[in-house]
Parts: C-alpha cells; sequence; structure tokens
C-alpha cells in the first residue's frame, strides 16, 4: 500500500532579514527543519509533537506546499512535493487557528459559498456540497449566523468544512485545540476520531504542543525539537514502568538527544 504521506531528508532554514543584518551584512540563519524523515499510513492520525519553535507548522506549511524544502523531498497521496504542487493541493485540507481567512460579516454558509467556488463549485454542485459539509460538522442550524458571532469551537468547524469542501485525502490541524475551552476541545477531538478517521477515512496530520491530548487522539506521533524528529511511535511507548508520567518521559526524550538544549 503506498503511503499517503512519506518525506526523506526534508530541511528547511530560514534567512532572518532586518536592519541589523542589512547594515552589518550578517544575516541570521534558522534551521526549521533538519533531515527530517517520516511516514504516515492511510487513515492514520500522526500527531507533530514538541513545543513551539519546534518545526511543526513549518512541516505542515511543506506539505501544504506553501513552503518549499530546501532539501529532501517526499510524497502526499503518491504525488511529489516537488512538482505536482497543484495536485497535492487538491488532496488536502489545512485547518489552523487563523480567523482573517475569513469573512466575518458573512454567514457561515455565505462563507463556504465564497470558497466552494474558488474549489471550483458551481450551481447545484456547490449547494449540494455545502450543504453536505454543514451536515456533517453538525452546524446547519448556525449557517445563516455571521461568522463574527460563532464561538471559538464553532469557528474551528467550520474551518474543518471549508477544508472539507474538496474532499480531501489528508486534513492537516494545525495546533486545532489553540483557544477552545475544555468542553469544545472534547467534542473537537471526539469528532475528529469518530466521524473524519473512523467514518470518512481520512488522514490526519495532528500538530499539538498538548501531550496528553496527542496520547488520546493520535495513533502514533513523531516528536520534534529544533527541526529534528527525536522519536516517532506511539506516544506511550516512550514511557517506563520506573517513569510512567509522560511529561517525564518527553523531557528525558528531548534531554537525552540533544544535552545541549535547555
Amino acid at each position: 500500500m503506498v503511503p499517503a504521506i512519506e518525506l526523506q531528508n526534508i530541511s528547511k532554514t530560514f534567512t532572518e532579514r532586518n536592519w541589523k543584518t542589512f547594515l552589518f551584512r550578517k544575516p541570521r540563519y534558522t534551521k526549521a527543519l533538519d533531515d527530517v524523515s517520516l511516514t504516515v499510513q492511510k487513515g492514520e492520525v500522526m500527531g507533530l509533537l514538541g513545543p513551539n519553535g519546534a518545526g511543526k507548522t513549518t512541516l505542515i506549511k511543506i506539505l501544504a506546499t506553501l513552503v518549499t524544502p530546501d532539501t529532501g523531498h517526499g510524497t502526499l497521496a503518491g504525488l511529489s512535493l516537488d512538482n505536482q504542487s497543484s495536485e497535492i493541493r487538491n488532496k488536502i485540507g489545512l485547518v489552523n487557528t487563523n480567523d482573517r481567512t475569513f469573512y466575518w460579516r458573512l454567514t457561515g454558509k455565505e462563507n463556504l459559498d465564497f470558497f466552494a467556488t474558488l474549489y471550483n463549485f458551481h450551481g447545484s454542485a456547490k449547494h449540494d456540497r455545502i450543504k453536505q459539509v454543514l451536515q456533517l460538522i453538525n452546524m446547519e442550524d448556525k449557517a445563516d449566523s455571521r461568522f463574527m458571532s460563532y464561538s471559538a469551537g464553532q469557528k474551528q468547524r467550520l474551518s474543518i468544512a471549508r477544508a472539507m469542501l474538496s474532499e480531501p485525502e489528508v486534513l492537516l490541524l494545525d495546533e486545532a485545540t489553540t483557544s477552545l475551552d475544555p468542553i469544545a476541545t472534547r467534542k473537537l477531538l471526539d469528532f475528529t476520531k469518530k466521524t473524519l478517521v473512523q467514518k470518512n477515512h481520512k488522514t490526519i496530520i495532528w500538530c499539538t504542543h498538548n501531550l496528553h491530548e496527542a496520547n488520546e487522539i493520535c495513533d502514533r506521533v513523531a516528536i520534534l525539537h529544533r527541526g529534528k524528529v527525536l522519536h516517532t511511535g506511539k506516544l506511550q511507548d516512550i514511557t517506563t514502568p520506573s517513569e510512567p508520567n509522560l511529561e517525564h518521559a518527553f523531557s528525558r526524550i528531548v534531554d537525552n538527544a540533544l544535552p545541549e538544549s535547555v
């Protein structure tokens, strides 16, 4: 079976340029990803786990074809990240916490109508698809309310509806529970596992820094720190009988792999 995602030796360095680097001609380089290799099977929930600045969002952007890696190769749904970015964009749905991508004065349905047009849906096909995704996220009763009136959880569900418009094979969820209260977080976790994965058979990349959230929803995780993959596998496997605490086990992996880090 062809993996949903396969990455080989992906690296990415960003150059920071400001007045200081211009004046002293010494640009600052930040290595966001360092020789990352990763395989994700179809229908799997793979967690990208690590602290802020670990490289998770950069990896998400590379999978979404928003950023090009400096070195390495990868495939998504059997398509090359090197030269098939247009085709890949039809296979993915990206969900993040950036509410500015929606039009706040439009209703939820009007927002979806706009984005469906960008996906080349028209006429009855567009109407039917919008109805389907609203039913999927259980927001038919809120479809005619303005986006600005939505709660954080409702905004996140509409983000998922937008991502599902093109019927993607892979969903990329970047810090999806940020700013959500515990009840909204619980609903989103249940929806992702029971509806998106079990019923709709989607492959999910779940980007988070929350250990217990990742342990609950992810089949496997890739622990990233300073752009490197330190561990890939089931999160509970990092614990030991003498060290059953997830936070302590996570800290041990980071400290052992990169002893210079603080």
